[in-house]
């Protein structure tokens, strides 16, 4: 994950996780803070594979149907509620990061995964609001970086 391991480690509310077993569980406590009250949070999602995101397909719907803002980065052939803003994870390190990021007023809290949610080379949980926050505008940041293949052209 090296940009994002640079990013996250050391920031106080944040932990590796070192447990790959525990992933499933941390993801459903960090998405249940949206599903718990829906309307009330921000949830940014990484998924940047389209057949794990149609294999939970139920749950992210749900998910984010309880969202008051919703954006997803992942593929284009990813189907999606209309209600979701779609974001493409380009070459860069997003394209091969997962995460699910919660942000409310007072609260957030992020799990973010390489390269996969299954089988995480590397995980970590962030806890600390300002710390989700500065990984929801590292992921924004990436996102608004210009394609290196179409400047090409």
């Amino acid at each position: 994950m090296g940009e994002m391991a640079t990013l996250i480690e050391g920031t106080p509310g944040s932990r590796p996780v070192t447990d790959a077993s525990t992933v499933p569980l941390l993801r459903r406590v960090v998405e249940s803070l949206a599903t718990m009250r829906p309307g009330r949070y921000t949830v940014y999602l990484g998924r940047p594979d389209p057949a794990a995101f149609r294999a939970d397909w139920e749950g992210e719907v749900a998910l984010l149907h309880s969202a008051r803002r919703a954006v997803v980065t992942t593929p284009e052939t990813t189907p999606l509620p209309p209600e979701a803003d779609r974001r493409d994870p380009g070459t860069g390190w997003l394209a091969r990061t997962w995460f699910s990021a919660v942000l409310g007023d007072d609260t957030a809290m992020a799990l973010v995964c390489s390269p996969d949610i299954d089988q995480p080379q590397e995980a970590w949980l962030v806890t600390d609001p300002s710390a989700v926050r500065r990984f929801v505008a590292a992921v924004e940041g990436e996102l608004a970086r210009p394609d290196p293949q179409l400047l090409a052209v």
